[in-house]
C-alpha cells in the first residue's frame, strides 16, 4: 500500500526573495546547457546551483559541483535564505497553463512524502528505463545535500475526494506561493497543516498504487541512498523505519485530472536509412500506407500541417508524420497490425508491441537499418524533441535529415505497461508542464522521524 506523510518543507524566505520566479528552475534533466547558464545568471541563489551546478576548470574529487552544491545548501539555510516550516504539512500544488490552440488548463497535485518501496512490491510502478550514469550523478548530489531537492512526479488511478475537497477550500485562501514562470505557466502552492485532513488523505491512499511519470532516476537513487543510511543507522531500532531517508518527496496527480497532459517526443534522424527520402519511402511502403500532403515553408505552419494530419488520422490506427524537407510531408499508417507479431518487440506482450513508440523503432528505424546491413544507429544519428516546430526547423536548416512525428502516448498505455512489469522505450513520454524545482525541498535530517 502507498504510505504518504506530511513533512516540514524547506522554502525560500519571502522576506529575502521577493520574486520567487528568479530562484526556481525546471527539473535538472530537461535543462539544456544554454538554459543552465541562463538560470545561473538569473539569481545568485537560484536552485540551479544545487541541482545542476557548473563545472569549473581545476575541479577534482574533493572540489567539484557536488561539493559546491552541499556548501550552498548549508550556507543558504544558515543565513535563512531557505527556511523550514515549523509544522509538518502537505502542500497543494496547482499549475495553470495553455497549449497551442487549446483552452487554459489546470493541473492539481499533492506534494508530500511517499514511503520508498521496491518496484516489485506492486505499490510504486516505473514505466521508463534508467541509466547507471544518471543515477550515480544524482546519488553523489544526494550524499552531499541529504535532501530531496526536486519532487518525483507520481500518478494515481481514480480520484481522491479528500484532495478535491482540500483544493476547493484552498481556492478561498491566499496561496503561500504564487508565481508566473518564463513559459507563462502560473504556479500556486497552499499549505495544509490540518491534522484531520492529513489523516483523511493518508487513509485514502492506503490501497492506491502510484505510477512514476517523471523522476525514475531520482527514485532509484533514493532507494540506494536509503540502503546506505540504513547500514549506518545506530539509533533506536523502533525509529529506523520512520527515518526520513525511507521516504521521497513526490507530487501526486490523479490520472483523471483534466490538466494531465502527455506530449509526444518526436525523433530526428541525421540520415534516412537507404540514403534518400525516395528509397526510404519505397522500403517502408511494405508495411505502411503512405499519404503525401503539402507542408508550408514556415516552420510553425509546417509543424501545424504535420500535426494536423496526425490528429485527423483515424482513431486506433498507428500513424506517423514524416518530414524530410521541402514542400511535402507524409502520413505513414500501419497497414496490418499482424506484422507486429513477427517484426515487433520479440517476447513482449501485445500492449508493448502496439505502442506507437515501439512500432516506430521496430518498423521505421531498426527494420530499415537491418535491411541495409546496419545493426544500430550511431550515437549521434538520432535526436529527440517534444517541440514539433523545432523538429521542422532543424530539418529545413539541413541540420537533420528527417523528422518523424508521433501522437502522444496515452496515460492508459503508461499504466498498462507499468502494471505488466515492463519499461517503455527511452523517450516515450513528456509530461507537461514540468514540476518546478525550488518551491519546496525535503531535508533529510537523519535523527528525525517522519510523522505517519
Amino acid at each position: 500500500m502507498a504510505m504518504i506523510a506530511p513533512f516540514r518543507g524547506l522554502r525560500y524566505n519571502p522576506e529575502l526573495v521577493k520574486d520567487l520566479s528568479l530562484v526556481v528552475a525546471p527539473p535538472y534533466d530537461v535543462i539544456s546547457p544554454e538554459d543552465q547558464r541562463a538560470f545561473h545568471a538569473r539569481h545568485d541563489h537560484n536552485v540551479i546551483r544545487l541541482i545542476l551546478g557548473e563545472v569549473f576548470e581545476g575541479d577534482d574529487s574533493a572540489r567539484n559541483r557536488y561539493s559546491r552544491a552541499g556548501e550552498y545548501f548549508r550556507q543558504w539555510q544558515a543565513k535563512r535564505m531557505l527556511i523550514r516550516d515549523r509544522t509538518p504539512a502537505l502542500y497543494l500544488y496547482q499549475q495553470t497553463f495553455r497549449l497551442p490552440r487549446t483552452r487554459e488548463l489546470t493541473r492539481c497535485g499533492l506534494i508530500g512524502l511517499v514511503r520508498l518501496e521496491e518496484f516489485g512490491s506492486r505499490t510504486v510502478f516505473p514505466h521508463e528505463r534508467t541509466m547507471a550514469a544518471a543515477k550515480e550523478d544524482r546519488l553523489r548530489l544526494m550524499q552531499v545535500c541529504h535532501a530531496n531537492l526536486s519532487p518525483i512526479f507520481g500518478i494515481y488511478p481514480g480520484r481522491s475526494h479528500e484532495m478535491e475537497q482540500l483544493f476547493k477550500a484552498a481556492q478561498e485562501a491566499k496561496p503561500a506561493i504564487d508565481l508566473g514562470d518564463w513559459d507563462g505557466i502560473r504556479h500556486r502552492v497552499w499549505i495544509c497543516q490540518d491534522r484531520a485532513a492529513v489523516r483523511a488523505l493518508q487513509a485514502g491512499f492506503t490501497s492506491t498504487p502510484i505510477f512514476i511519470a517523471d523522476g525514475h532516476h531520482r527514485y532509484e537513487t533514493a532507494l540506494a541512498f536509503r540502503d546506505l543510511m540504513r547500514a549506518k543507522e545506530r539509533g533506536d531500532p523502533a525509529h529506523e523505519q520512520r527515518r526520513p531517508y525511507n521516504y521521497i518527496m513526490m507530487t501526486l496527480v490523479s490520472a483523471e485530472d483534466p490538466g494531465l497532459v502527455i506530449l509526444p517526443i518526436h525523433r530526428l534522424l541525421r540520415h534516412l536509412p537507404g540514403g534518400s527520402l525516395e528509397a526510404y519511402l519505397a522500403q517502408v511502403a511494405r508495411h505502411f500506407n503512405i499519404e503525401r500532403f503539402p507542408v508550408p515553408g514556415d516552420p510553425e505552419a509546417g509543424a501545424a500541417a504535420l500535426l494536423g494530419c496526425l490528429q485527423r488520422a483515424r482513431e486506433g490506427r498507428h500513424s506517423f508524420g514524416l518530414y524530410g524537407g521541402g514542400e511535402s510531408g507524409y502520413l505513414l499508417t500501419l497497414a496490418d497490425e499482424r506484422i507486429l507479431e513477427t517484426e515487433g518487440a520479440e517476447g513482449k506482450p501485445t500492449i508493448y508491441k502496439r505502442l506507437d513508440v515501439t512500432i516506430l523503432h521496430a518498423l521505421l528505424i531498426d527494420g530499415p537499418l537491418r535491411h541495409h546491413g546496419l545493426a544500430a544507429l550511431p550515437d549521434d544519428a538520432l535526436n529527440y524533441t517534444h517541440d514539433a516546430v523545432e523538429a521542422v526547423r532543424l530539418v529545413q536548416r539541413g541540420e537533420w535529415g528527417a523528422a518523424v512525428l508521433l501522437k502522444p502516448t496515452k496515460i492508459a498505455e503508461v499504466r498498462a505497461v507499468a502494471e505488466a512489469g515492463l519499461r517503455m522505450p527511452p523517450k516515450s513520454t513528456f509530461f507537461y508542464p514540468k514540476l518546478l524545482t525550488g518551491l519546496v525541498i525535503h531535508p533529510i535530517v537523519l535523527d528525525e522521524v517522519v510523522e505517519t
